[in-house]
């Protein structure tokens, strides 16, 4: 049998001073949250600005290596990739799929068979159009689609050799 506990209150008047205390407590407890906020709030529009000027930078660090590699691309000839003490520089080849009218393009793969070309939605379906354009670009050409293949360079800092190389 469990056991019937008593309240501490004896009388209404000892209620209602628990009320006010209660609500004292939550106005104290709300305006300690308040504070939290404001200086949680602080801290992120501190951290958002800091973050912010090192994203510039390496933002700007990468363009810098993006165009250096261009500038050397000669040398990616043989081999895709260039291995460095602190990172990899490499090329891949990024293929895409570039439609001037997508509604006339779909028209024209309907008209071509080419239903696994096109998503339920009625869209290109740019991933199964570059699997058919490996055996048959020159159909999609005729929808009005082309192929484009570009070399984009890929940066992989070593993130392993720069946190051994800082504990040095």
């Amino acid at each position: 049998m469990a056991k019937k506990t008593e309240s501490i209150y004896k009388s209404w008047e000892e209620v209602n001073s628990a009320l006010k205390e209660l609500g004292e407590l939550n106005i104290q407890k709300q305006k300690f949250e308040g504070e939290q906020t404001v200086k949680i709030n602080e801290i992120k529009a501190e951290t958002l600005e800091k973050a912010g000027i090192i994203k510039t930078k390496i933002t700007e660090i990468e363009k810098n290596i993006e165009k250096f590699a261009l500038q050397n691309k000669s040398e990616f000839l043989k081999t895709r990739n260039k291995k460095l003490t602190f990172g990899v520089v490499s090329f891949r080849l990024v293929k895409s799929v570039v439609c001037q009218c997508k509604d006339e393009a779909i028209k024209a793969l309907k008209a071509l068979n080419l239903d696994f070309c096109i998503r339920a939605k009625e869209e290109l379906d740019k991933d199964e159009c570059l699997k058919f354009a490996e055996s048959d670009e020159k159909t999609l050409l005729k929808a009005g689609i082309t192929i484009k293949a570009e070399d984009k360079v890929k940066i992989e800092p070593d993130y392993v050799k720069l946190a051994a190389n800082q504990a040095e």
